[in-house]
C-alpha cells in the first residue's frame, strides 16, 4: 500500500474494512447460527475525524457524510433499535456518544447498553399486542459502528460486546482521505458493493444446494478462526476470540474477492491478510485490557484502595481489640489480608462511584461471589470467613492484599 493510500492507521482502515464487507454476509451466518455479536467502537476526541471516517465506510451502501449519519445518540434507544431491525445485512452507524453532563451520561449509557445488548445478543426486546400475543421479534439484522469520545460505562458484559479502534490527532491524513471521499461521491464505493454483493450471489448462491454448502463454509470459518486465536494463549474474555474470528472472516471474503477480479494476486492475498491477523490480534490484546479493567471485582478493589488512601475509609489492625473503631470504619487488616465488613466495604465503594458518576451495580453477594471465583479471597465452608478479634466474633471477606496490590498497581 503505497502512501498516497494511507488516510489512517494500517490496522484502523484494515478492521473498518473487514467489518464493512462482513455486512452482506449477515443472513448466511446467521443461518450458521454463528452471526456477528458485536459492535466496532471508533473512539476519539473532537477534531480526530471519527465521524468522516465512519461515514466513509458508510458510503459504501449509500451516500454520506460526516453531518448526516443515520442514527444519533440524541435519538432514543427504541428508535435506535427500531432501525437496527431495519437495515438489514448493511453497515449502519451510531454517532456521537458525547455526553455534557452527569444526567445526560447516564442517559446516553443506558442507551450505550441497550444498543450492546442488542447487537450482542442479536435477540429483540419481548413485547405483547394488545390481546396478550407476543409480536414478533426485532434484533438488530445488519453491524454498526459507534462513534464516541470515550468508552461509555457500561460493565464488563457491555464492553465485551463492542471492539474497540482508537483515533489519536492527526492519525487522519486530510488530503489522502479526500481521494477516497471524491471516489464516494462518484459512486466508486457503492458499485465496489454492488459487485461483491454479485459476484456472491454468483459464486455461492447458484443453487440450494451451494447455497447449503456457503453456510457450511461459513461456519467451519468461524470455528477456525476462533479455535485459532484461542491457541494463542492471549487471556481474554470469551467474546474476543469470536470477535477476532468475524473480522477475519470480513477480511477474507473481501481478499477473495479482490483476487477474482484480479485486482490483487494469491501472494498479495496471503500477505494482507497475515498482516491483518497480527493486527487484529493486538487490537484484541487492547480490548481484553479494557474488559479486565471493567470487571466488578477489578474496580472494587481500585476504590477500594483509593478510598483507604484518602482516609474516606478505614481498616485497623486484627490486633486492636479494644473495641474502638473510628470513622470509616470497613474492617481489619494483617500483613496478608484485609478482613472487610461486606455491608461497610460494598457501601462505600458503591457511594464512592455514585459520587464520581459511575455505576457499580453489583449485589454485595454478587460482588463475593465474583472475588471467590477469581480466588482473589480466602473462602471456608462460605465465600464468607468468620474471624476473632478480641472478644468480638465476626463475618468478614478474607481479601488476598498480594492479589490485591497486584490489580491496584496495573491500574495504578
Amino acid at each position: 500500500m503505497t502512501n498516497e493510500f494511507i488516510f489512517a492507521p494500517k490496522e484502523i482502515v484494515m478492521t473498518l474494512l473487514a467489518f464493512t464487507f462482513l455486512s452482506p454476509l449477515n443472513e448466511f451466518l446467521h443461518q450458521a447460527n454463528c452471526e456477528p455479536k458485536f459492535v466496532l467502537f471508533l473512539l476519539g476526541h473532537t477534531g480526530t475525524r471519527k465521524s468522516t471516517l465512519a461515514a466513509l465506510f458508510l458510503s459504501f451502501f449509500g451516500r454520506f457524510s460526516a453531518s448526516d449519519l443515520p442514527l444519533s445518540f440524541r435519538d432514543t434507544a427504541n428508535s435506535i433499535m427500531h432501525h437496527a431491525f431495519s437495515l438489514k445485512d448493511v453497515l449502519t452507524c451510531i454517532d456521537d456518544y458525547h455526553p455534557g453532563s452527569r444526567q445526560e451520561e447516564a442517559k446516553l449509557n443506558a442507551t450505550a447498553q441497550a444498543v450492546m445488548r442488542g447487537y450482542g445478543d442479536r435477540i429483540g426486546k419481548g413485547r405483547l399486542k394488545s390481546d396478550s400475543s407476543p409480536m414478533e421479534s426485532r434484533p438488530p439484522q445488519g453491524n454498526a459502528i459507534v462513534t464516541a469520545e470515550f468508552a461509555p460505562n457500561i460493565g464488563e458484559s457491555g464492553t465485551a460486546r463492542y471492539f474497540p479502534l482508537e483515533l489519536k490527532s492527526g492519525d487522519v491524513h486530510l488530503d489522502n482521505l479526500s481521494v477516497f471521499q471524491r471516489e464516494a461521491e462518484n459512486g466508486t464505493l457503492r458499485r465496489c458493493m454492488f459487485a461483491y454483493t454479485e459476484w456472491i450471489r454468483q459464486t455461492f448462491l447458484k443453487d440450494d444446494d451451494t447455497e447449503k454448502q456457503f453456510v457450511k463454509t461459513l461456519k467451519e470459518s468461524f470455528e477456525f478462526y476462533r479455535d485459532e486465536f484461542m491457541k494463542s494463549k492471549i487471556q481474554c474474555h470469551g467474546r474476543v476470540p469470536e470477535n477476532v474470528a468475524w473480522l477475519l472472516i470480513g477480511m477474507s471474503f473481501f481478499l477473495l474477492f479482490m483476487e477474482s477480479h484480479k485486482i490483487i494476486s494469491p501472494d498479495e492475498s496471503r500477505q494482507t491478510m497475515d498482516e491483518f491477523k497480527k493486527c487484529v490480534y493486538e487490537l484484541a490484546k487492547k480490548q481484553s485490557s479494557s474488559i479486565e479493567q471493567d470487571r466488578p471485582s477489578h474496580i472494587f478493589i481500585q476504590k477500594l484502595y483509593s478510598l483507604l488512601e484518602s482516609g474516606q475509609a478505614v481498616v485497623i489492625s486484627r490486633d486492636n481489640s479494644d473495641g474502638y473503631t473510628p470513622l470509616g470504619f470497613i474492617g481489619y487488616e494483617d500483613s496478608d489480608y484485609f478482613y472487610l465488613i461486606s455491608d461497610a466495604a460494598h457501601k462505600a465503594v458503591r457511594r464512592v462511584c455514585e459520587e464520581q458518576g459511575e455505576t457499580f451495580s453489583i449485589s454485595k453477594n454478587g460482588l463475593i461471589k465474583a472475588l471467590a471465583e477469581e480466588k482473589l479471597i480466602e473462602t471456608g465452608d462460605k465465600n464468607t470467613k468468620v474471624i476473632k478479634v478480641g472478644t468480638k466474633t465476626i463475618r468478614v471477606i478474607v481479601l488476598k492484599k498480594r492479589e490485591a496490590n497486584a490489580i491496584a498497581d496495573m491500574y495504578g
